[in-house]
């Protein structure tokens, strides 16, 4: 890239600025569409170059409903509609299946294939059918099991005569604690009364001297 070229300040816009920007800046011309050039338009407000023009093929693709709503029209007015009726349907899903929507949503329909709902005709059991189905109702209708827990395991009985004991043992009223007062416990010791040997005590001259405070030397 080469150096950016400036356009050299003027009266109206004392700034340097550079050639690009002096010309984006510049506002655009509006363009006001008076309609000239343009097809005619018909008096229902449509153009005749749109009466006109060609489809393509992918806006016919598009135009086309998807396959399902073909089978739920055809299936809700099946007992309804005439045979035209549903000829012209089946015509409509023939078309819809070749659209490229159809074959990439995997949803073409064949109706060479009938259906088989309405083909299914209601038949009786068979005779292996009959055979199961009363096997399981025998299977079914018996009694239902009772599982009992197993029986507990017990020690060795013992005379009533060895029993006695403790028997009575058990039956008797356990002897309750009688919590009393501190002060009414015979090793208690009022810490408010002093000894009778403490009045007595005669001090050591040892302890005097222990008691005495020490002397703090004074900073000269």
């Amino acid at each position: 890239m080469g150096k950016p070229k400036y356009d050299i300040p003027t009266a109206t816009f004392p700034y340097k600025i550079s050639k690009r920007l002096n010309i984006l800046s510049v506002p655009r011309r509006y363009i006001i569409d008076t309609g000239e050039g343009m097809p005619a338009i018909n008096p229902r407000g449509i153009r005749q170059s749109a009466l006109r023009g060609v489809i393509s093929d992918r806006v016919n693709d598009a135009a086309w409903p998807y396959v399902r709503r073909f089978l739920l029209t055809k299936r809700a007015y099946k007992n309804k509609f005439s045979e035209e009726r549903l000829e012209r349907i089946n015509r409509m899903i023939e078309a819809t299946n070749v659209t490229c929507y159809a074959k990439l949503a995997n949803c073409v329909l064949d109706l060479k294939k009938q259906d088989t709902k309405d083909m299914k005709k209601k038949r009786g059991w068979t005779e292996s059918e009959w055979k199961k189905h009363m096997d399981y109702i025998g299977q079914i209708a018996g009694p239902r099991r009772e599982f009992k827990p197993p029986p507990l395991k017990r020690g060795e009985c013992k005379p009533l005569e060895k029993l006695l004991p403790r028997i009575k043992n058990i039956s008797m009223l356990p002897e309750f604690k009688w919590y009393r007062r501190l002060s009414k416990e015979a090793w208690y010791r009022d810490p408010i009364k002093v000894p009778p040997n403490a009045l007595k005590y005669v001090i050591s001259d040892r302890v005097k001297k222990l008691a005495t405070p020490r002397v703090i030397p004074q900073a000269e």
